[in-house]
């Protein structure tokens, strides 16, 4: 092939592609519902290509199977009330403090929020530093002081409960705030949102709540991890999370499904087992739709959480050399 032919050759391969990029850019201005497959490749490269963009739970071993959370993302945590739900949120926070996280928390004031996580930062107990400071202790209000001024200082905690609706005005005035969009929006928890999620004023139920909350999330450039309720109805205390514990749903809706309990609390272990666990956190990814869409064996994987502070970290049992597995799963 002469070198003629080679250049007419690339200048029809450039153009054809013009035609296809400038089709593209037409039909998605033509059609309301329409998009071909060519809208949606900058988002895969922007995912793939740039993982630090994602929030990671900071635990690596619940990492290393989601990669983070990424945006338009719905994450659920479930578990039973006491399970340990808010402290994985938390111990998350604690490290992501580089992200801009909106933390709508409708279960705990802003104050408490604070006072958790600068206990979790100095590794102190809530009790001792409540004590320190009603000795006037500058030590325990610098601590105060510094968790919010410096350690956690783009984290914003709004406690007012919320709709949908109102939800997202708070991200545009958060996103105004920082001069960019949250890089996670926290939610605590689900029962406790406002409204129907059609219209913030009239209550509805958690299947209405999810299900407006999966196409709340549909445009947002960031995820949205939401705390969620388990029922007894399906399954006990400190017995391993299924794809439907969640209370009224929920399971269908989500992306990356996170289910987390007490094996102190269940029922089926021994006595000795359950002494053992008296420190221990579990956590199950139930459902993972991001291939290839790893989740956690069906026992879970263990993790330490401190009495003191509620902080979650890597535990070993060194007596049993307890190692966790994972296997593949295809989503439901």
């Amino acid at each position: 092939m002469t070198e003629e032919q080679l250049k007419q050759n690339y200048s029809a391969i450039v153009d054809a592609a013009s035609v296809r990029s400038n089709h593209a850019q037409s039909v998605d201005s033509a059609y309301r519902y329409i998009k071909p497959l060519t809208s949606a490749v900058e988002g895969v490269l922007s995912a793939l290509e740039n993982p630090e963009g994602r929030f990671m739970s900071g635990l690596s071993q619940i990492d290393y199977l989601t990669r983070g959370f990424g945006p338009k993302e719905l994450v659920l945590v479930t578990g039973f009330s006491h399970a340990g739900k808010t402290q994985l949120i938390n111990t998350m926070v604690l490290h992501n403090r580089g992200k801009r996280v909106l933390f709508f928390s409708m279960d705990d004031p802003s104050e408490m929020i604070l006072l958790k996580l600068a206990c979790m930062k100095e590794k102190i107990s809530a009790q001792e530093l409540e004590l320190r400071l009603r000795r006037h202790d500058e030590g325990a209000r610098l601590i105060i002081q510094q968790a919010a001024s410096h350690a956690f200082e783009n984290c914003i905690v709004i406690d007012d409960s919320l709709g949908l609706a109102a939800m997202a005005a708070a991200c545009l005035e958060a996103e105004d705030f920082w001069g960019a969009p949250p890089d996670v929006v926290i939610i605590d928890y689900l029962a406790s949102i406002a409204g129907n999620g059609s219209t913030d004023e009239e209550d509805g139920g958690v299947k209405q709540k999810v299900a407006a909350l999966k196409r709340w999330v549909k445009d947002k450039p960031f995820p949205t991890v939401v705390v969620h309720q388990q029922t007894r109805s399906r399954g006990g205390p400190g017995a391993p999370p299924t794809i439907v514990s969640g209370a009224y749903g929920g399971e269908q809706e989500a992306t990356i499904l996170i289910g987390v309990r007490r094996k102190r609390d269940d029922d089926g272990l021994d006595q000795f087992d359950r002494d053992k666990h008296a420190n221990t956190i579990t956590l199950h990814v139930i459902k993972n739709k991001r291939p290839p869409s790893k989740i956690t064996p069906h026992d879970g994987i263990d993790f330490y959480i401190d009495p003191d502070t509620g902080l979650i970290s890597p535990w070993h049992d060194t007596i049993e050399g307890h190692a966790a597995g994972v296997r593949e799963d295809h989503p439901t």
